[in-house]
């Protein structure tokens, strides 16, 4: 069942095969998997209902078509076996090059460490690009913030702002992914992440289905040279079809993040989805962590998540508070809008997830 919660307020200033192991030394790189139809970003374990074990790997990335693939599990003894992908989740918004999209793939050993994926019937030995997998654990009462890109221009003193509202209301941990963008902006990101409470990755390049001179001449493969080469003012004057927005593309290439998000932080109690220019407040500004565990969740025990209302603070306007903070300055805002909302979501209780819905598991 969905709430919608009143009292919160989003403002913006936004087949099972058993497999068979055999021995096998495969060439790693832990990086991407590209095999033209499928370009995998990242290969994560699934915790099964109960916490105690990972009972599945699910890739996350891009993919043409719908051809069948197999997963090749790796182990740390330097064994392979081959188990069916099963196509798990496809974003079907518009006509892009390459949709969003996951495959889960079951395993039966704890120590698998890397995974490559081919197309079915392809001997295993078809692609030499193998991914790490990564095994997130269980959070308990924790809260997590999957800010999905950060990309093009964004000021420092407004992501730092943002990071110690959130950190000050009670999130535990950020997920964000990151295209070109200004250096300021990323050297306030590599401070949160060195503070370990931000998980920052780096979008390929070229980006999934693009030729590979569209790479905004960055000529390293995890764009490290773009936040190093851009001032704010430079990266204003890239122009928006660089991040492949607005375009169906760009909004599948946001899926992608939110799938990997969602994944990555699945053993968290909850998840909010928000961007860089938007807070989550309470109207009576309590802290929302403990208002999600202490009101909420008891008030509605069986919920997936829960629904924000959504304002536009408009700063054209002028400054209409006091302080220096953007919250304080710019108070004056539109009604609620009845579209675009936001959720807080509960990842275990979630079949899929998009930026602005949820799908509950049945019985939730």
């Amino acid at each position: 069942m969905r709430n919608r919660i009143k009292t919160i307020t989003l403002t913006l200033a936004l087949l099972v095969t058993l497999p068979l192991f055999c021995n096998y030394s495969p060439i790693i790189f832990d990086y991407y998997i590209h095999t033209g139809r499928m370009y995998a970003y990242s290969a994560i374990g699934k915790l099964n209902g109960n916490w105690t074990k990972h009972d599945s790997i699910v890739i996350t990335g891009w993919c043409r078509g719908y051809d069948l693939f197999n997963c090749i599990l790796f182990t740390s003894d330097q064994q392979h076996a081959r188990v069916k992908a099963k196509r798990w989740r496809q974003y079907s918004n518009g006509w892009p090059k390459m949709y969003a999209c996951q495959f889960i793939c079951k395993i039966t050993k704890k120590n698998i460490t890397h995974i490559s994926i081919v197309k079915d019937g392809a001997p295993h030995n078809s692609t030499l690009q193998v991914l790490k997998v990564t095994y997130p654990t269980r959070q308990q009462d924790k809260l997590a913030v999957c800010s999905k890109m950060a990309y093009g221009t964004e000021k420092p003193i407004k992501l730092i702002e943002w990071f110690e509202y959130n950190l000050l209301m009670g999130v535990d941990k950020f997920i964000t992914l990151v295209q070109p963008l200004n250096r300021d902006a990323f050297k306030v990101l590599k401070y949160y992440q060195q503070k370990g409470v931000l998980e920052m990755g780096i979008f390929p390049a070229p980006l999934p289905g693009e030729a590979p001179t569209d790479n905004l001449d960055c000529k390293i493969k995890d764009r490290k040279e773009c936040f190093t080469n851009y001032s704010y003012d430079e990266m204003k004057d890239i122009p928006w079809t660089v991040f492949r927005r607005p375009s169906p593309q760009g909004f599948h290439d946001q899926q992608v993040a939110l799938y990997h998000c969602i994944e990555t932080l699945q053993g968290y109690d909850f998840v909010a989805n928000v961007d860089f220019d938007e807070f989550i407040v309470h109207s009576q500004f309590k802290q929302f962590k403990d208002y999600l565990k202490n009101n909420l969740m008891p008030r509605y025990p069986t919920a997936a998540g829960f629904t924000l209302n959504h304002s536009y603070f408009i700063t054209d306007w002028g400054v209409s508070g006091d302080g220096f903070l953007q919250m304080s300055r710019f108070v004056k805002r539109l009604d609620p809008r009845l579209l675009n909302y936001k959720n807080i979501v509960i990842p275990s209780r979630i079949d899929d997830i998009t930026t602005h819905n949820l799908e509950e598991k049945t019985g939730i």
